[in-house]
């Protein structure tokens, strides 16, 4: 289904004008502390996938962008040229120690005194096993973009927390399964609605069904078998391939990127 921006999102034409400006901004502040994976980073770019390919799906007034605020991590004045300009912001951080990495507290440290206020912000966060801090970094992350005066969300209940190690399933090490990649989804979904619909529930509402979602995912949104994700099947294996640093899929990955001017 096709959104029709005018009566399906029912912006005026004033709004309408500015929402063909906004940018949802993803930026991952996580080298892979223990592995040349980028657990953190090849997450990124199934989120940025998922919000392209819905943004084009639906005609919407939207772009996505994504930067790899690594490199920069000695540059206090690269990081804040990050900042402005998105309406929406996600951070992506990975965990050490059961906590947030140096990585990601540098990053943050370095732009806690610019505002985000007017934006809507989120997070992703990438751990080795279950249950090894994710949740107290992914908290973390969100308290310091709500202390710079962003609007922060999540998809749901849903900590967007991905485990990449620490599995006896057969999954092995640095590998995303499929349902991960659903949960990728519904973090673009949410950072979609949060960039068009925030402040008017009525309009988020009807975006969200129209994405086919909703925050409560677990009444019927949820998937039932694996067979309603087959369709994630193509990216899961390129994001699997790029955990090899020499890969022709993490090559194409970072071709993806973009550059700050």
């Amino acid at each position: 289904m096709t959104i029709n921006r005018r009566q399906l999102l029912m912006l005026p034409p004033s709004l309408l004008a500015q929402a063909s400006k906004r940018e949802i901004r993803l930026v991952c502040a996580a080298p892979s502390p223990y592995s040349q994976r980028r657990d953190s980073y090849r997450t990124g770019h199934g989120i940025l996938h998922n919000l392209r390919r819905l943004i084009e799906e639906h005609n919407l007034p939207l772009k996505a962008t994504y930067y790899d605020a690594s490199p920069m991590l000695s540059q206090p004045s690269k990081l804040i040229q990050l900042l402005p300009g998105a309406s929406v912001l996600l951070v992506g951080t990975s965990v050490w120690a059961q906590g947030p990495s140096s990585v990601s507290r540098t990053f943050f440290e370095a732009i806690d005194n610019e505002s985000l206020a007017g934006v809507a912000a989120s997070t992703w966060v990438t751990s080795g096993g279950a249950h090894t801090g994710a949740a107290l970094a992914h908290e973390s992350n969100l308290a310091t973009l709500r202390s710079m005066g962003a609007s922060v969300f999540t998809f749901g209940q849903k900590q967007s927390v991905f485990t990449t190690d620490e599995r006896v399933d057969g999954t092995r090490p640095g590998e995303f399964t499929l349902l991960d990649l659903w949960f990728m989804e519904g973090l673009a979904k949410a950072a979609i609605v949060n960039a068009l619909a925030i402040g008017n529930p009525d309009q988020a509402n009807q975006l969200w069904q129209t994405l086919n979602s909703k925050p409560q995912y677990y009444l019927g949104a949820f998937p039932k078998n694996e067979k309603e994700l087959v369709r994630f099947a193509t990216l899961r294996d390129q994001l699997n391939q790029a955990s090899n640093p020499k890969s022709e899929a993490r090559k194409t990955f970072d071709a993806l990127l973009s550059k700050l001017n």
